[in-house]
C-alpha cells in the first residue's frame, strides 16, 4: 500500500500533496480546529509536518497524515521509519504533541471505556516527562523525550455537562493521559457522547463529499 504514488490535488486554492491530506484538511476544518497546512517551522529539522493545530492556551500540535488503515499498519518497518524521522526532528522541544492520522476515520473501538474509537497515534513533549516517571509502558526515545506508544481517542467528556457538548471535539491518549491534546480538556476519563459521534461522522462524510470537487494536478 505504501508503494502507491500520492496524487496531488487543489482544493479551494490550496495545493495538497495527496488526497488523504486534502480530506483531512476538510475534516479538521469541519471539527472547528485551528489548523495550518504544511507550516513553516524553523525549529523542526528534517521533517515537514502535514499540519499544525493551534489549540487552547497556546497549545501547538504537529500532525502527520499517512495511508494507514489499521492499528497493525503502525507496526510496519515503514511506520517505524516515519516515527524515527519525526523524533529525530527535535519537535519535542517546542511543541506539545504529535498526532499521526491514517486514511480511515476509525482504527477500532477504544480499549477502555468502549464509548469512543482510536483515530491514530500520539506522543507528548517535554513538559509531560516528569508526570510519566515510573508509568508502565513509557519508554524513552532518547534522553530528551519519552515515548508513550499510545493511540489517541476522540472525546468530549469534559464538555458533556455544558452547552458545548456538541461543539468541541478533543483527542486524548487511550491509556496514558486523559488530558486533551487540543483543548486541554480533562474530566478524569474520556468518553464520546452521541452528539459528539454525530459531529465527527458528519464532518468525515462532508469531507468525503467535498472530495468530488478537488482538481487533480497533472
Amino acid at each position: 500500500m505504501y508503494e502507491i504514488k500520492a496524487h496531488e490535488v487543489i482544493y479551494k486554492g490550496a495545493h495538497f500533496r495527496s488526497k488523504n491530506e486534502c480530506k483531512r484538511y476538510i475534516f479538521f476544518k469541519q471539527l472547528g480546529w485551528n489548523i495550518e497546512y504544511e507550516p513553516v517551522l524553523e525549529d523542526v529539522k528534517g521533517w515537514l509536518p502535514d499540519f499544525a493545530i493551534y489549540g487552547d492556551k497556546g497549545k501547538k500540535i504537529l500532525v502527520e497524515v499517512k495511508p494507514y488503515q489499521t492499528k497493525k499498519d503502525f507496526e510496519t518497518d515503514y511506520a517505524k521509519s516515519v516515527e524515527k524521522k519525526i523524533h529525530d526532528s527535535g519537535w519535542y522541544g517546542n511543541y506539545d504533541s504529535v498526532l499521526i492520522f491514517g486514511s480511515v476515520l476509525s482504527l477500532g473501538e477504544d480499549e477502555s471505556s468502549g464509548t469512543s474509537f482510536a483515530g491514530g497515534k500520539c506522543w507528548r513533549g517535554n513538559k509531560y516527562e516528569e508526570n510519566w516517571n515510573g508509568i508502565t509502558g513509557i519508554q524513552p526515545i532518547n534522553k530528551h523525550v519519552y515515548h508513550c506508544e499510545d493511540f489517541f481517542v476522540y472525546s468530549n467528556e469534559s464538555f458533556a455537562h455544558s452547552n458545548d457538548c456538541d461543539k468541541y471535539i478533543d483527542v486524548c491518549d487511550e491509556v496514558h493521559s486523559y488530558l486533551g491534546h487540543i483543548y486541554g480538556s480533562y474530566n478524569g476519563c474520556y468518553s464520546l457522547s452521541d452528539e459528539g459521534k454525530e459531529k465527527i461522522e458528519t464532518a468525515w462524510n462532508h469531507a468525503g463529499s467535498e472530495m468530488r470537487y478537488v482538481k487533480r494536478v497533472k
